[in-house]
């Protein structure tokens, strides 16, 4: 059992807020960040109501197949699970509805039933494209595109990201155009509806290309602008695991696509690497840890 994304010293005066400890899945050597894409959600939203100063908290890896004694005393089960003094939450919505009530604030509420239609799909076609034994992806394919559909209307679509490649300073031309739009679902800042949908679109775009060879068009390019900001946006990148446990997450998963033994142990004992990549003429830049 590992402690993770702990409050910088100094952001904070100590003893001034109330913390939190949240427990998420540990990965395969028992210390780092496992896959789970709403471990991630709620590691996000802490991140995000800190920065506020709304609480400190910290973050523990963990298996709940062994799990810690105050577990135990508070009868919880699963992972992401949140323990606040007495208060102890393993159900998902009950932890976001609980720090939306104890620490209020952050800039994380929205209203928008356009990106609450537009997100509604995608995650349970590539759970049901990921599980089936044939390559027909066209249900994956259809709610990627409406996903994109809703993004190319509501991001920010600079010159050069629209072309498939990161912005420059040199591109000027329609610049007040394009920047008359968001950089997120709801708004320029991450609100819950992201921090949601964010992970989920990693585990995606890593799992389907590990386990069906599947690549996310590269023309779906608000979909692409869409992870370009996630990917330049630190609380994204501090609470993301690698691509290695998110393979190994799914691999492990009924029905899913399995790895030989030696690719699975491969994979395992590999440097972390995190797929924070977008398109540029076709080809794409892999950043790996060097820590």
């Amino acid at each position: 059992m590992g402690s993770v994304g702990q409050q910088q010293p100094g952001t904070i005066v100590p003893g001034t807020l109330d913390e939190v400890t949240a427990y998420v899945k540990a990965g395969v050597d028992g210390e780092r960040m496992g896959a789970c894409p709403f471990c991630q959600r709620v590691f996000m939203v802490l991140l995000i109501k800190s920065h506020h100063k709304l609480l400190k908290f910290k973050v523990i890896t963990t298996n709940p197949a062994k799990p810690p004694p105050e577990f135990k005393a508070l009868g919880l089960k699963h992972v992401p699970a949140l323990i606040h003094g007495d208060d102890g939450f393993d159900a998902l919505d009950d932890i976001i509805q609980y720090l939306d009530t104890k620490f209020p604030g952050g800039g994380l509420e929205y209203n928008d039933p356009d990106a609450d239609v537009a997100t509604k799909d995608f995650f349970s076609k590539f759970c049901f494209y990921i599980k089936a034994v044939n390559q027909d992806s066209t249900k994956l394919d259809q709610a990627l595109l409406k996903l994109n559909v809703f993004l190319e209307k509501t991001l920010k679509l600079t010159n050069g990201i629209t072309n498939g490649g990161p912005h420059h300073e040199d591109d000027t031309e329609d610049e007040s155009a394009s920047h008359a739009q968001t950089q997120y679902l709801c708004g320029d800042n991450l609100t819950h509806l992201d921090c949601e949908v964010l992970p989920k679109l990693q585990h995606l775009r890593v799992a389907a290309k590990a386990l069906k060879n599947y690549d996310i068009p590269t023309h779906l390019r608000g979909f692409w602008r869409y992870l370009h900001a996630a990917y330049t946006h630190p609380i994204f990148v501090r609470t993301s695991p690698c691509d290695q446990e998110i393979i190994l997450h799914w691999h492990d998963r009924p029905e899913t696509p399995k790895l030989s033994h030696k690719k699975h142990s491969v994979i395992a004992k590999e440097k972390p690497k995190f797929s924070f990549d977008v398109p540029v003429h076709a080809s794409v830049v892999t950043i790996v840890d060097e820590c």
